[in-house]
């Protein structure tokens, strides 16, 4: 069975982003194709989703999944966040399909992300850019986040602080 690919940019202009549990078809399809890519090119994202709970990321723990659909029903792009702790959610599981990317999918699906991390309480997100994760640095900077740490490390980790929040990053980091 072929999969039909629809334009990036119609996508952009006509597709929702679905807020999701763990246990949604379209949130299942994502994981597994985000664990197919990292696995595929060995990242250690693949280890740590395989030892995570998907359950971390429902609602009624402090965590929300999103993913843009294509019209044909097959998944396009999304994410999720977790709690990190009461003012911090964690961003993970950032995929947007291959030939997809560089259309503006993955800031559609974070800003989602960021508008219901705000609405649930939290003041800031943060995101850990892994081994091999050259492409999400530069989405995650694009966004408005700022690095913590040398960009010469192999984890590096990124913050937002959300609207309306009063946290500021540290400006020694």
């Amino acid at each position: 069975m072929s999969t039909m690919t629809v334009p990036a940019a119609a996508l952009i202009a006509s597709a929702d982003v679905f807020h999701l549990e763990a246990g949604d078809a379209l949130a299942v399809e994502l994981a597994a194709s985000f664990l197919a890519e990292e696995s595929a090119r060995g990242g250690a994202a693949a280890a740590k989703y395989l030892e995570s709970d998907p359950r971390e990321y429902e609602t009624w723990l402090g965590g929300a999944w999103v993913g843009l659909r294509q019209p044909d029903g097959s998944p396009a792009a999304g994410g999720a966040y977790r709690r990190y702790d009461s003012t911090t959610a964690e961003l993970a599981q950032l995929w947007t399909r291959p030939e997809l990317r560089r259309h503006g999918l993955a800031r559609k699906v974070i800003g989602r992300l960021e508008f219901l991390a705000e609405r649930s309480g939290y003041d800031r997100l943060y995101a850990v850019a892994e081994p091999g994760q050259h492409v999400l640095r530069k989405v995650l900077r694009a966004a408005g986040y700022t690095a913590i740490g040398e960009e010469s490390l192999d984890y590096l980790g990124f913050v937002k602080a959300l609207p309306g929040s009063d946290y500021l990053p540290d400006p020694l980091s």
